[in-house]
């Protein structure tokens, strides 16, 4: 079943929910995340974060285009300023900018600009064949349903940009956004190495 969400509605809904700012309440975008609820808004000002995010919780996740007129949104100044760049993620296996997962939740993402995310490393079963993939450089939804929208999408999926500890494992699938909603992927940090499987070959993330 589709939905049709407007801004003036995610702003009314957010009057009786608590805002979160960045970097006035949390210099991270992250630690704004895990202080929030179910229903509060992240709301983060113009500035450039480095950071490879992790959602699981329905809130709102926006830029201060929230609350702009965006009939000409590509020319925002918070959409274009606001920057979340994934290039350098502390866990190799962890490179999109934003991982939004499980318990099918349904957040909201407004007006970022996405930048350089290197892609989370999974393992996917097609069909009894296991194989290794770098997937959602810049978002990946897995057993979730985010509303995304006025976001902008710079040079997601090149694992060379910035170097760092995952360079040289490239996007097999999805260079911006992926979503999975089967069991038939296990997100590499999770699986059992010793599974009793031979995968065919890959290259290996670390």
């Amino acid at each position: 079943m589709s939905r049709i969400i407007s801004l003036s509605t995610l702003l009314l809904s957010n009057l009786i929910a608590t805002t979160i700012n960045i970097p006035g309440d949390f210099s991270t975008i992250q630690a704004g995340i895990e202080a929030s609820t179910d229903g509060d808004t992240v709301l983060v000002a113009q500035g450039t974060y480095i950071e490879n995010l992790i959602l699981e919780k329905e809130i709102v996740l926006a830029s201060h285009a929230i609350n702009d007129d965006l009939e000409d949104w590509m020319s925002n100044e918070n959409i274009l300023n606001t920057i979340i760049i994934g290039n350098q993620p502390s866990d190799s296996k962890k490179g999109s900018c934003l991982q939004i997962s499980y318990n099918d939740i349904e957040p909201t993402i407004v007006g970022f600009t996405f930048q350089d995310g290197l892609g989370t490393a999974m393992e996917v079963n097609d069909c009894g064949i296991y194989r290794h993939e770098r997937s959602g450089g810049a978002i990946l939804a897995y057993e979730a349903y985010p509303v995304i929208m006025y976001n902008r999408f710079i040079n997601n999926g090149t694992s060379q940009v910035g170097g760092g500890n995952a360079a040289g494992a490239a996007i097999t699938n999805g260079g911006a956004i992926s979503h999975y909603d089967t069991d038939d992927v296990e997100f590499d940090e999770d699986r059992n190495r010793n599974e009793g499987f031979t995968p065919v070959p890959f290259d290996d993330f670390d």
